[in-house]
């Protein structure tokens, strides 16, 4: 899909300026994003486009919502709007390299962009709010009331969908067995909500690789207050293994009795619920998820 005229109209009328050039940088799930250079400043813009208009328009919400309350950076925006079946959200660009770029394995003190990345996670978890629930309006006093509600929609859509024989068989008893034990899992959870971005994993971070800090972080995800443990699930994927963040947080944190339990819990359902949002998700990956679940689950003899 060439957009390339059309985000040059787009970023001309809405910013008035001119655009010198417009180049694709990257593919996700939703959209594709472009670096767009202009004749004044901020001379480079990154534009998103995607037909899921209001996943845009939520995440303009989101990073503005973040911007004012974390003390890592994430992208200034500028504006979000349609044209025809396309939608386009335009923020600032940030300098720096890619979290799921493999040169991340061969800078120089990969321990201290592990320390910084976990700087920024215990930077979210110290930010707090007294209910739980989506950023915009959270309405829960308790995180087992919020993810209880949560969790038993994405319950149903997995049941209905296993039924259709969308969802394996595994992933289906992944789920029963929460739905079972959910209140010895979450018998621990005290104290009030953070912020969560939603989707912290190092591919959704830039990296200064000069300083081998985190430079920005882009792409949140459902935002939301949550308890501590929610979005550490997140941190043990893609390159946050070889940076050994998950090991490197509970150094620096003290984890619950199910930790380990929930990492996996959170990591399937989050899985499902884009599945829910998008009609589409990588089979394998939950497969993998779910067998690590129910491997926690073994682990502490929670299968009745």
């Amino acid at each position: 899909m060439d957009c390339t005229g059309k985000i040059k109209d787009i970023v001309e009328a809405e910013m008035q300026t001119t655009v010198q050039s417009v180049s694709a940088i990257g593919n996700g799930a939703t959209a594709t994003a472009y670096q767009v250079e202009i004749s004044a400043p901020p001379q480079k813009v990154v534009v998103k486009v995607g037909k899921y208009i209001d996943l845009l328009v939520k995440e303009k919400k989101s990073l503005d919502f973040l911007a004012s309350r974390v003390h890592y950076k994430v992208p200034k925006t500028y504006f979000v709007t349609q044209d025809g079946d396309l939608a386009f959200l335009a923020m600032e660009h940030i300098e720096g390299l890619s979290g799921a770029n493999r040169k991340i394995l061969f800078l120089r003190d990969k321990k201290h962009l592990s320390d910084n990345v976990i700087d920024c996670l215990l930077d979210m978890q110290s930010v707090h709010n007294d209910k739980f629930g989506a950023f915009e309006n959270p309405q829960y006093d308790t995180w087992q009331a919020y993810y209880r509600d949560f969790f038993q929609d994405i319950f149903q859509f997995t049941k209905e969908e296993h039924k259709r024989g969308r969802i394996p068989r595994v992933a289906m008893d992944a789920m029963h067995l929460i739905d079972r034990n959910f209140d010895e899992v979450f018998k621990e959870v005290h104290g009030a909500a953070c912020i969560s971005h939603g989707d912290f994993w190092l591919a959704n971070m830039l990296i200064d690789p000069q300083k081998c800090e985190v430079a920005g972080v882009i792409d949140p995800n459902n935002v939301a207050w949550v308890e501590p443990e929610f979005e550490i699930f997140a941190i043990t994927v893609g390159y946050g293994k070889t940076l050994r963040l998950y090991r490197n947080y509970k150094k620096r944190a003290q984890i619950s009795k199910y930790c380990d339990l929930k990492i996996e819990l959170y990591a399937l359902c989050n899985e499902l619920l884009w599945y829910k949002q998008l009609g589409f998700a990588p089979i394998n990956y939950i497969k993998y998820r779910a067998k690590r679940l129910k491997r926690q689950m073994k682990k502490y003899k929670l299968l009745g």
